[in-house]
């Protein structure tokens, strides 16, 4: 399904069957595609838009919402503007798709320029973007509106940007199909990209027939591939947003409302994060669990009181680094104390830390309450969480160690892990090398897959989940999260490196935890140091050392919720709390 179709010429690709018991069977080259094109009715889109736009309107001016239909003022309405003695309207009415005529002083917005005017000129209005899919049909435009109501933002369609929506479907089924399977899950796949830039301003037979007789060799083969997505995403959301002047000084915020496996794609958070502007995205099935999703984003400096474990901070410190410097773009090497640093910023401003390395008491946190979470270790092709192992004979009794006093040994809980031990000494949590457990003892790992984990917990309590660990974002773990109470989930939807990922995520856990800042606030200012920025194009991090370590990972980053939220701190005094 394409919900936003580019106008222009369309190709089907044909595939020959396989059966996979008889083999290949051939292909005699024929065959018969059927396509249903639906036409979106102009109509039901300038009236989604002015109902959530009206909604936002509404809003920041503590007045009733009320609905007309395509062409009157029915009695219901007529009645409650009569009881509320109501002269003065406001009537929301983009592209004339309303034929009623309110009685009274009528203020009559009919173009989108108007209305973002109107939003804007309010003195509330933050610098935040809300932009939801009507290609579905299904109605994310109203939990769109709830979350614009709370910023005092626009309500926009990315069907305005249709190549930029088109686009986003081409990285997610480049990545799906160039994947693999791995713990039973697809393990995407990871676009091309060049290490230096390519004087070429598009492709064409004549452009590189100049290139070769000028450099006597063709450009690498598949060119940019990933640049020319990502930063294409992008550009045409940017472009759009700036037609309407929405480009402003500061970085924008962008919320992104609409499920993430039908219609917007959550590459949509990798594109959109950097130093001009950072993205969250609500990318649940069904209007109520987005209108869910966001209640608790909007609600969270108040819900989160009902948190019973509301001071304490959690971890599954699985694999980490410790005492590694890192080289980033910039040219500078950092060290990276990751987990120390961790301990610090999750101990800070009054909360307690209490890590885990062993499921059953990191479960049991999770279900008594925390703030926050960080786990750090293997993805597992994003199937579920390691652990360790609490006793070999009892966990994996087909397993064979290779050290006998290990065959009956009951591993301790810990604030992170400890493998690396080998036949002479037992380490500690307490020992200062890295931790990087693996796939077979005496570094083995536990895995739990997310279909456990759904059934095993209870309500999060908005809890915020962050992960560094290849694929999860891209697979179950997130739902499972959202779907038991937490509000944000932030992690990795492609391959990724310890020593990178968590030196990121130190810098971001000390801005939010301890500094009070937002989420992507904080995650969009580093992104230039160790990736690519699409919002800059930036050479310096479209082509630096940390970029393209190990080849260039995929380092797609998704953030699941309000980027424009922080975090708990126990020393909070506004909002004054109600205890329950």
């Amino acid at each position: 399904n394409v919900h936003n179709a580019m106008e222009g010429e369309w190709t089907a690709i044909v595939v020959p069957f396989l059966d996979h018991e008889a083999g290949d069977v051939g292909f005699n080259g024929g065959y018969h595609i059927t396509a249903n094109i639906r036409k979106y009715n102009p109509d039901r889109i300038s009236a989604a838009l002015s109902a959530a736009n009206g909604a936002v309107i509404a809003s920041s001016k503590h007045a009733p919402l009320l609905y007309v239909t395509e062409d009157s003022v029915p009695s219901e309405t007529s009645d409650a503007l009569s009881q509320l003695g109501a002269t003065n309207i406001i009537f929301v009415n983009i592209n004339g798709v309303s034929s009623a005529s309110p009685s009274g002083s009528v203020t009559e917005y009919t173009t989108m320029q108007a209305v973002i005017d109107a939003i804007k000129g309010d003195a509330n209005s933050e610098n935040y973007i809300t932009i939801t899919s009507l290609g579905t049909g299904d109605g994310y435009f109203a939990p769109a509106a709830m979350a614009a109501a709370y910023h005092v933002s626009p309500v926009l369609n990315i069907g305005e940007a249709a190549e930029a929506y088109n686009t986003l479907d081409m990285i997610t089924a480049w990545r799906e199909y160039a994947g693999d399977f791995y713990h039973g899950c697809r393990s995407v796949g990871h676009l091309p990209q060049i290490t230096e830039p390519i004087d070429l301003e598009e492709v064409t037979p004549i452009s590189l027939l100049i290139y070769y007789l000028k450099n006597k060799e063709l450009p690498p083969l598949g060119l940019d591939l990933k640049l020319t997505w990502f930063g294409g995403v992008y550009k045409g959301i940017h472009d759009f947003i700036d037609g309407y002047g929405l480009d402003l000084e500061a970085p924008e915020a962008y919320l992104f409302v609409a499920p993430r496996d039908t219609d917007i794609r959550d590459p949509i958070c990798n594109s959109m994060t950097g130093n001009n502007s950072y993205a969250g995205h609500i990318p649940v099935k069904t209007t109520a669990f987005s209108t869910a999703v966001i209640c608790r984003n909007v609600l969270y400096p108040a819900i989160i009181y009902s948190n019973p474990g509301r001071d304490v901070t959690t971890s599954q410190l699985m694999n980490y680094p410790d005492g590694y410097a890192w080289r980033a773009n910039d040219g500078n090497e950092y060290p990276n104390y990751a987990s120390q640093e961790l301990k610090q910023a999750f101990s800070s401003r009054g909360r307690f830390f209490e890590g885990h390395v062993i499921w059953d008491n990191l479960l049991e946190r999770y279900n008594e309450g925390a703030s926050i979470s960080y786990y750090s270790g293997h993805g597992t092709g994003g199937s579920g969480i390691s652990a360790q192992y609490k006793n070999i004979a009892e966990d994996f009794p087909l397993a064979e160690p290779r050290y006998e006093h290990l065959r009956d040994f009951d591993w301790w809980d810990g604030w992170r892990g400890y493998s690396g031990y080998d036949s002479v000494q037992t380490k500690t949590p307490r020992w200062g090398g890295a931790s990087a457990y693996n796939a077979q003892e005496p570094n083995l790992y536990d895995i739990i897959h997310f279909k456990w984990v759904d059934q095993l917990f209870d309500n999060l309590h908005s809890e915020i989940e962050v992960w560094s660990s290849c694929t999860t974002g891209e697979h179950w773990g997130p739902m499972v999260y959202l779907s038991h109470g937490s509000v944000i989930w932030y992690g990795d939807a492609g391959s990724c490196y310890g020593i990178q990922e968590d030196l990121q995520r130190a810098w971001a856990f000390h801005d939010v935890l301890v500094e009070g800042k937002s989420w992507g606030e904080s995650i969009g200012r580093t992104v230039w140091i160790f990736d690519r920025d699409y919002t800059t194009l930036d050479p310096t991090a479209l082509y630096g050392r940390s970029t393209f370590f190990q080849g260039g990972l995929t380092n797609v980053n998704v953030f699941f919720g309000d980027p424009a939220m922080s975090c708990y701190s126990p020393d909070w005094i506004e909002p004054v709390p109600v205890i329950p």
